[in-house]
């Protein structure tokens, strides 16, 4: 924590950046540092910035940021492998950035680069780095620690879950944190959504070990759902003993083109890899795609057959 922590000491403004489409682990690690920083350094203003939401309201409203107070600001982007994927291009406006993250190094940007991909969540790799020195560590950013782990693990079931995960979520835990009040925030649905998901499940497909789902920009538009809480709900079809690996992609027109955005899961092969090819990325087990066409899915399928093929 000490380069984290001497930099900030440098800077009255800080500003913390996400990915877009975010997640538990993106949003989750945001807030943490964002509450750490204000707990422990209380002459800084730290604003968390980012346009796009989670789906459910469990995470407060990104800050209203203006330019001027990034161009003076030390810019932090966490939970982001490459540059394309950061919510708020405002960033390169900071005097300094700094990279913190769990994903592979794919794209090295700005000053400084913490990323360790032994980590399961950045938000394991942040608890760590807090941890490691006597600071302060609250209830909710302890909570919000907590989120991001628990959920880019799912629920300690990913193979890059490791002893040091596990410390550091009962070192959290014995902050105070309500481990059955965040299972229900973050699992439990609404009757309509128990009903959407059973329509999902009906769509499956298989091809080899390989299952996907596909859905299609009317359907998607029917059901009043955002297309990025749809492919959220990917860990449905995560424990079909069968499969090795899965997908949803969701349909989007644009100008007047069909174009994809897809999530990828995996028990053991690298989806990241598949996922590079087609300008996306993301974890060994869980990447995302962005604006493929219909053909490019049936590819990845094969991609996706073929190193399952390998593996076993």
């Amino acid at each position: 924590m000490n380069k984290l922590s001497e930099l900030i000491k440098d800077y009255n403004y800080i500003c913390i950046f996400r990915h877009e489409n975010p997640d538990c682990d993106a949003l989750g690690s945001q807030f943490a540092l964002k509450y750490w920083i204000e707990d422990n350094f209380k002459d800084k203003i730290v604003k968390v910035c980012g346009f796009e939401t989670y789906s459910k309201q469990l995470f407060p409203k990104s800050d209203i940021v203006n330019d001027d107070f990034i161009r003076d600001s030390l810019a932090i982007v966490l939970d982001t492998a490459n540059e394309e994927r950061i919510d708020d291009k405002r960033y390169k406006l900071s005097k300094k950035i700094i990279k913190i993250d769990h994903h592979p190094n794919i794209n090295e940007f700005g000053d400084i680069n913490i990323v360790d991909i032994k980590f399961a969540a950045t938000c394991e790799l942040l608890g760590t780095m807090m941890f490691s020195e006597n600071f302060v560590i609250s209830e909710k950013t302890a909570i919000m620690l907590y989120r991001g782990i628990l959920t880019d693990t799912l629920s300690f079931k990913t193979n890059n879950t490791t002893e040091n995960t596990l410390v550091i979520a009962s070192k959290l835990v014995a902050l105070g944190i309500n481990i059955p009040l965040i299972n229900q925030e973050l699992f439990n649905d609404s009757l309509e959504i128990f009903k959407f998901k059973s329509k999902l499940r009906s769509k499956l497909k298989i091809d080899g070990k390989v299952g996907y789902i596909i859905f299609a920009a009317n359907e998607i538009e029917k059901s009043q759902l955002k297309a990025g809480d749809i492919r959220g709900f990917i860990y449905e079809i995560g424990n079909i003993y069968e499969l090795e690996a899965w997908c949803i992609f969701t349909e989007k027109i644009d100008n007047n083109q069909s174009l994809y955005d897809g999530s990828l899961r995996s028990k053991c092969i690298a989806v990241n890899k598949i996922a590079e090819i087609y300008n996306g990325g993301g974890h060994k087990n869980a990447s995302g795609i962005k604006n493929i066409t219909k053909k490019q899915i049936k590819d990845i399928i094969n991609l996706l057959n073929k190193e399952i093929e390998i593996s076993y």
